[in-house]
C-alpha cells in the first residue's frame, strides 16, 4: 500500500514522499502507519490494475505452456524436465489463485468506498435541504 500511495501521489505531496519510500522499501526501523485517506481509492485501483495485468500475463503463460513441446535426452532427463514443467505450472495457478482473490476484495472495498462516498454526499445533500426547510 505504501508503493501504492508513492505512485499515486501527486506532486503538490511532495513533502510526503520520504516518509511514503520509507515505508515502501522497508527501510525504517519500526513499521510507519501510512494514512492519506485522499489517495487510498487510487491506490487501491493502482494495485487492483497490477492484479488484473499480472493475472492476464498467468493466463497466456499457462495456456502457452499447454502446448509446448518436449525434447528429452533420455528417460532420466525427460521424467525430470516434466516434473519441474509440472510444479512451475501448478506454482502458476496457486499465485493466479491469489491474485483472484485480491482483485475480488480491491473491487469489494473500491465498490464500498465508492458507495460510502456517495452516500455521504446525499446526507450531506439531505442535510443541507433540510436546513433550507
Amino acid at each position: 500500500m505504501a508503493y501504492a500511495f508513492l505512485v499515486v501521489s501527486p506532486p503538490e505531496m511532495i513533502q510526503c514522499f520520504e516518509e511514503m519510500a520509507v515505508a515502501a522499501s522497508n527501510k525504517g526501523s519500526s513499521k510507519p502507519a501510512l494514512n492519506y485517506p485522499e489517495l487510498d481509492e487510487e491506490a487501491l485501483q493502482f494495485i487492483l490494475d497490477c492484479c488484473e495485468s499480472s493475472i492476464k500475463k498467468y493466463t497466456k503463460y499457462l495456456e502457452g505452456a499447454k502446448g509446448s513441446a518436449e525434447v528429452s535426452i533420455n528417460t532420466k532427463q525427460a521424467n525430470r524436465t516434466l516434473l519441474l514443467k509440472q510444479l512451475a505450472r501448478d506454482l502458476c495457478i496457486s499465485e493466479r489463485r491469489i491474485l483472484y482473490r485480491s482483485q475480488y476484495i480491491l473491487r469489494r472495498r473500491l465498490r464500498d468506498m465508492r458507495a460510502g462516498g456517495e452516500l455521504k454526499a446525499l446526507s450531506l445533500f439531505t442535510g443541507l435541504r433540510n436546513l433550507f426547510k
